[in-house]
């Protein structure tokens, strides 16, 4: 995918299937002085940095959605073809992010960004935003880092 393309897809959402579109916005990198910060074990992260990946969802078609959003669970970060470590928690802070069991009524047209908060290696060349459809094939966003 190119930068600024959006992708479309379906997740089965209570009450039914909605069709979302996709559009990774960027990835926001850390320094490994802040990674070492928000985890338990320092040490675990050495070398590495928190890469914050913005996804803008927006609500194209289906039934309005009164509970939350499982539309952000298609989505992790790679860095130089290997699968981060996911940070739970950590990206509701995030600037500019909002928090999916937050979002309470979501109707069609409107869109919310959520974000995605991964462990990376610092010295990762490129790093691809992924996202899926359940048991689908991801749509890749590439960016570069540094």
């Amino acid at each position: 995918m190119g930068t600024g393309e959006s992708a479309t897809g379906k997740v089965a959402e209570d009450p039914g299937e909605v069709t979302y579109e996709v559009l990774a916005q960027k990835v926001d990198m850390g320094t490994e002085a802040e990674a070492a910060k928000v985890v338990s074990e320092p040490d675990k992260v050495k070398g590495k940095v928190l890469a914050v990946a913005h996804l803008k969802y927006t609500h194209k078609s289906g039934p309005a959605l009164t509970d939350g959003s499982d539309v952000h669970d298609g989505t992790t970060v790679f860095a130089d073809g290997q699968r981060g470590t996911v940070l739970i928690g950590a990206s509701e802070d995030a600037a500019g992010c909002e928090d999916p069991y937050d979002v309470d009524s979501w109707k069609q047209g409107e869109s919310h960004v959520f974000c995605e908060t991964y462990v990376i290696p610092a010295n990762a060349k490129s790093v691809e935003v992924h996202w899926a459809e359940e048991d689908g094939e991801p749509y890749i966003w590439k960016f570069p880092n540094g």
